[in-house]
């Protein structure tokens, strides 16, 4: 091949490709697509063959047309999960029109039409109101779909926890719907119908998201705006689903529409705007006592949607090729402050003197330490350096020799320990999910 040949190909290269990727018709996972079916009739209930039905994606326009067959009826399989507009035309008779047809993943809605004669230029609209049950169809689920998860507050916009909106759901991780688990990469650790935590399955649009043998884990938190609807199987369902002996979790993601729709979010949490908790009220350190715990936290994001195209070159109907994005972080700064009553200094040399004071503020009154050995109390409450067998000073000191044991302040007998928790890249850039947060901690002596 000549070299201005291979110039040319190369050339034509990525312009073919993308003319591919738009004529291309979208492909979904077998479980995570719906379809409708129906029969059409006219007035006096007799099948009408030959009708045509045209099905219409009510978010991006996408229309696939049917024929009925001789019974009159039609089947639209593999329709991505939303709501879709159903209309049946036929010479002779009036045009049928029902909108708001919901589509959840894997489910057959049925849906008939009646024709009743007249011109084609008649139309008779009929608006669904509600998701029809599914009576084909032995499984117990339930499906959330998006504007319930838009409606629902979830404390960390983790949507795992909606799970227990079905009944049969129960246990958890966090334990309950609004438990904070905004960066848990847990699979929920729900009880699903008596089943073990570990017996359930993540799924994310058909793909399995439970990690192997990694202990109730997933791949990721998943972000709530890129989110459809969440499925619940508990029972009965289908033996294609399989790889768990309890119920099942799918979630269904967007997939964008013909027009742009964004959102920008931030939920910011500061010390200022706290109040102190009761317990840090009663410490006796002024720094605890007199200001909330020190604890920021910022979680933000951002998801934008909408069609690929060029004007008046490519995709100029907007009904072909889409898009949806999403991105989120979470940052926190956290310092966790207990207190309570801990060996002076004194006490850690074998020096219990202090305790015979009935206001030494240890205990409601004196106390005496008695050598084990011979019964009799130690001269002054001092357990000497040379005492022979390990006793309550031993033991102070040994308890007392790391961190954990701080000195306690002057004039108190309490200490403060105290934790520092952030997140490990409190500035950096998005992570592939979401940004994980929870390193161990570190301590150090205040």
């Amino acid at each position: 091949m000549s070299t201005s040949a291979r110039a040319i190909m190369r050339g034509l290269a990525w312009p073919l490709a993308l003319a591919l990727v738009g004529l291309a018709a979208p492909v979904y996972a077998q479980f995570d697509s719906g379809q409708i079916n129906g029969f059409v009739r006219d007035s006096q209930g007799a099948p009408i063959p030959g009708a045509t039905v045209r099905v219409i994606n009510e978010g991006t326009k996408l229309e696939k047309t049917y024929t009925t067959d001789t019974t009159g009826y039609y089947i639209a399989p593999t329709l991505p999960p939303g709501k879709y507009q159903v209309v049946v035309e036929l010479t002779g008779f009036r045009k049928f029109a029902k909108t708001g047809v919901t589509v959840d993943a894997a489910a057959k809605v049925g849906t008939d039409a009646v024709l009743t004669p007249g011109g084609m230029e008649e139309t008779v609209t009929v608006v669904a109101e509600a998701t029809p049950l599914q009576t084909n169809t032995g499984q117990v689920a339930k499906t959330i779909e998006s504007k319930q998860i838009q409606d629902i507050a979830l404390n960390g916009r983790n949507p795992i926890n909606l799970a227990l909106l079905k009944p049969g759901v129960r246990g958890g991780a966090g334990g309950s719907l609004n438990s904070f688990q905004s960066d848990s990469l847990s699979d929920g650790g729900f009880n699903i119908n008596g089943s073990r935590s570990d017996e359930n399955l993540v799924t994310i649009d058909g793909a399995i998201a439970t990690r192997t043998r990694a202990a109730g884990a997933i791949i990721g938190a998943v972000n709530v705006d890129t989110v459809q609807e969440i499925q619940v199987l508990t029972a009965n369902y289908l033996p294609e689903y399989g790889r768990s002996a309890g119920g099942q979790i799918r979630f269904v993601t967007k997939g964008g529409g013909r027009s742009f729709r964004g959102d920008l979010f931030e939920f910011r949490r500061d010390p200022g705007l706290d109040a102190n908790s009761w317990t840090r009220k009663q410490s006796p350190l002024p720094e605890v006592k007199n200001q909330p715990a020190p604890y920021s936290f910022n979680q933000f994001g951002f998801d934008i949607g909408g069609p690929v195209y060029i004007p008046g070159k490519f995709n100029t109907d907007r009904n072909k090729l889409f898009f949806f994005l999403a991105e989120e972080w979470v940052n926190y700064d956290r310092d966790e402050i207990s207190t309570g009553i801990v060996p002076s200094e004194a006490m850690r040399r074998g020096d219990f003197s202090e305790l015979l004071n009935p206001n030494n503020g240890f205990f409601s009154g004196a106390r005496v330490i008695v050598d084990p050995l011979t019964g009799q109390p130690f001269p002054g409450n001092i357990i000497p350096a040379t005492a022979p067998a390990p006793g309550r000073a031993a033991r102070a000191r040994t308890r007392c020799a790391s961190t954990s044991c701080p000195i306690p302040r002057t004039r108190s007998r309490s200490a403060a320990r105290t934790t520092s928790t952030r997140s490990p890249t409190p500035s950096s850039g998005p992570s592939p999910t979401r940004a994980a947060t929870g390193t161990g901690p570190t301590t150090r002596r205040r």
